[in-house]
């Protein structure tokens, strides 16, 4: 079922149903396009199509990831396939040096989903996000921007990331949120609160690195090109989490499971109205989550 904004009405578990199916369980498609480290393209797409034979209905992307190749990939192999929802993003782009920097002018909105849907192979974003909030954009300007782009038929929902709880309230009553993307993990403890407030608004909750980007895992950052080699303490973080994930691990009412499925039932369970959309980056770390 494609997701669209003309459930809006419907209780935010339907919504996240209807967005990600049953498990309430998508791919975070960011590390197909090497931000932890080089993925060979026939990789990238076999990664993809284990996805798919698993049942996988749901893929997040941005135009950020791998500077456009990313969307690319999923136009490739997803293109218009039916029964499947692309989410995408606007608002955080990176120069030629790298550096990020925000923009939601309207012409810009406009401009980048244009680019999105050619790379995409779509004729409609089922779910459009603003990747970042830009306080030199007045908020009525986006929201009109993308109230006109869903009458053209060209964005289905809208939703914000990486927002707090404040930007939930403020938003959804100036005009109604369909999602909101926030990281959510054994890592970041729970955010009962912003789930409870995105549901009140019917909103669903997508759990971004739902497994702490590897480290509930184990995953180890030494590849060239891996963006975790440069977080501070990282090997140090990640064996400390893994503790806490031992810890929780034993209040969570599972038999048998691998680790990373065990943590993002974790995540599953913080809300009905949450869905969580971890990264893989192997045929192989598919398997473990959807099998």
């Amino acid at each position: 079922m494609r997701f669209s904004g003309s459930i809006e009405n419907r209780a935010a578990k339907e919504k996240a149903i209807d967005l990600a199916g049953e498990s309430r369980t998508g791919l975070g498609c960011m590390a197909l396009t090497g931000i932890y480290g080089e993925v060979e393209r026939k990789q990238a797409i076999g990664t993809l199509h284990t996805a798919l034979d698993y049942g996988v209905t749901l893929f997040d992307t941005a135009p950020l990831y791998g500077s456009g190749a990313n969307e690319e990939l999923l136009g490739d192999v997803i293109g218009s396939r039916g029964g499947t929802t692309i989410v995408t993003k606007f608002g955080l782009y990176a120069n030629a040096q790298g550096e990020l920097f925000r923009d939601s002018r309207p012409e810009t909105i406009r401009s980048s989903v244009e680019s999105s849907l050619k790379r995409l192979k779509r004729d409609r974003i089922d779910l459009l996000l603003q990747h970042r909030t830009d306080s030199r954009v007045r908020v009525d300007e986006v929201r009109v921007c993308i109230n006109d782009l869903i009458s053209e038929g060209k964005v289905g929902a809208f939703g914000l990331s990486c927002v707090t709880s404040n930007d939930i309230l403020f938003w959804s009553r100036d005009g109604g949120l369909d999602a909101v993307q926030n990281e959510l993990s054994l890592n970041t403890g729970s955010k009962r609160r912003e789930i409870a407030i995105a549901e009140e608004e019917s909103a669903i909750y997508m759990a971004f690195s739902p497994l702490a980007r590897g480290i509930l895992t184990g995953s180890r950052a030494s590849q060239q090109g891996d963006i975790r080699m440069s977080m501070n303490g990282f090997p140090a973080l990640r064996d400390s989490f893994r503790l806490q994930a031992e810890k929780h691990r034993a209040t969570i009412d599972l038999e048998g499971g691998s680790h990373a499925r065990q943590a993002i039932d974790w995540v599953l369970a913080q809300g009905s109205n949450v869905v969580a959309i971890p990264g893989c980056r192997t045929p192989n770390h598919v398997a473990e989550i959807f099998r």
